[in-house]
């Protein structure tokens, strides 16, 4: 009786002491998985906005030119200068790079190759072999298709690759950029973290088995079990989901002075770091969206620039396509005597001038998106109240800039005006160009008879 009592004295130890690091194990395992996911989920959802932005620089239209050598090479410099600041911007960017496919199905010719510091860039129309898994994923998808995003140990490092088609304004498929961002830390820091954790882990379950059951169920296990059904509920969709998290963690309050709390204490920082991450992230994406709106805003007035005008454009012939009988009108506008302006008061006067002329057209086209498309020349696109009283609009504001002008108390460099022109799109039309040209063929008469009323310095 005594050798059994001996025996299950030893037994149920070991058999604790085993069961607690399987427990533990599979709690690690867990938690390396889920932080492996959130990795992978996090940074293709990077990849997809660098991506979208870097695509948005290239002039897909172009890149037959590119391959033909007939191609501006001012206007690819200047896009090759755009896709260099994104691996200097983000430090996990290890390549990113375009090419179109050859038509063997495993080489293609580069298109960009943006600078990295730990690589020669490859230059325009150079051979690119296609690694085998982006060739299996080009056979499985089909060429133009969205590729799955794909991970493995390379000789550079763990890295992830993501892409995107590049299809011209024609529909049709003229390459793939892609980046690569290097994992290998993220990812060692993850096992790092883990094995910390299982030497913790480890190290308490010694003290477990040295101290007997009665420690083991006051001090340990109970924590242990708060810890493992907390980080079950874990959720990382949102912000408010880590911040739960890092909240439900706080709340267990576990104060054992041993490597338990260590554990405890190591979880937390854990969360706060995925908390930390999240809201960087979100940092991130907000400069994304500051810098494109930059790109398409106009330095002098704040509207909308040349660029931005281009899109609208793209957009509104989507609608043409579209739709039986879009909504669509423009009002062409005109500086009058910017260059008396200029040269009678000097040009920081003439900046004022471009500036007041363009407050005016934003206070009467309040739901409207008004466009500089030149030094002073603006484009503006009705739309809602201000197309359904485009008429009344156009000559409200025509009366406003005779008003400012021949009013002679004004000072010479306030007295604004603008010629304008007034264009609806018609059914017959093929494009938006004839309703533009139709605005600009008013606009010039109007301005005629601005100069033949008031002569010109012009």
């Amino acid at each position: 009786m005594l050798k059994k009592l001996g025996a299950l004295k030893v037994k149920f130890p070991i058999l604790t002491f085993f069961t607690y690091l399987t427990l533990v194990l599979v709690t690690l395992a867990g938690c390396y998985l889920r932080f492996s996911y959130n990795m992978r989920a996090s940074y293709e959802q990077h990849g997809k906005e660098i991506l979208n932005l870097a695509s948005e620089d290239i002039v897909i239209d172009n890149i037959p030119k590119y391959l033909s050598g007939d191609y501006d090479e001012a206007e690819y410099e200047k896009t090759a200068k755009k896709l260099d600041l994104y691996p200097e911007y983000f430090d996990e960017v290890f390549y990113l790079y375009a090419y179109s496919l050859n038509g063997d199905g495993l080489n293609g010719t580069y298109l960009f190759d943006a600078s990295v510091d730990h690589d020669d860039p490859a230059s325009l129309g150079e051979n690119y072999e296609i690694e085998a898994d982006i060739r299996a994923q080009i056979a499985k998808h089909g060429a133009g298709q969205q590729l799955d995003t794909v991970m493995d140990n390379t000789e550079w490092g763990y890295l992830m690759t993501c892409s995107k088609p590049l299809i011209d304004s024609k529909g049709n498929f003229q390459g793939y950029i892609l980046i690569d961002f290097d994992l290998t830390k993220v990812r060692e820091n993850n096992i790092w973290f883990i094995i910390r954790l299982f030497i913790l882990v480890f190290a308490l379950i010694l003290v477990i088995f040295a101290f007997g059951m009665q420690a083991v169920a006051i001090r340990i296990t109970t924590p242990i079990e708060k810890m493992y059904l907390c980080l079950s509920n874990f959720k990382y969709v949102t912000t408010q989901d880590r911040e739960e998290n890092l909240r439900s963690l706080k709340e267990l309050n576990i104060h054992t002075n041993h490597e338990i709390q260590s554990l405890y204490e190591a979880l937390i920082a854990s969360a706060e770091s995925s908390l930390r991450y999240i809201t960087e992230y979100r940092t991130i994406t907000a400069k994304l969206g500051a810098v494109n709106k930059m790109a398409h805003t106009d330095v002098l007035t704040g509207v909308n620039n040349k660029t931005a005008f281009d899109d609208r454009v793209s957009e509104l012939l989507g609608r043409t396509a579209n739709e039986d009988h879009p909504e669509i009108a423009v009002i062409m506008a005109d500086i009058n005597n910017l260059k008396y302006v200029n040269d009678k008061f000097g040009h920081k006067t003439g900046d004022d001038y471009i500036k007041g002329c363009c407050r005016i057209m934003s206070d009467f086209c309040k739901f409207s998106q008004i466009y500089r498309i030149g030094g002073d020349e603006f484009i503006i696109f009705l739309a809602g109240e201000d197309y359904k009283n485009r008429k009344l609009l156009y000559q409200m504001l025509r009366s406003q800039f005779i008003d400012t002008y021949t009013d002679t108390s004004r000072d010479p460099g306030s007295r604004y005006s603008v010629s304008l022109g007034l264009a609806e799109y018609e059914s017959t039309d093929s494009g938006l160009s004839e309703m533009i040209k139709r605005a600009d063929d008013a606009m010039y008469q109007e301005k005629k008879i601005f100069k033949e009323t008031y002569g010109s310095y012009r």
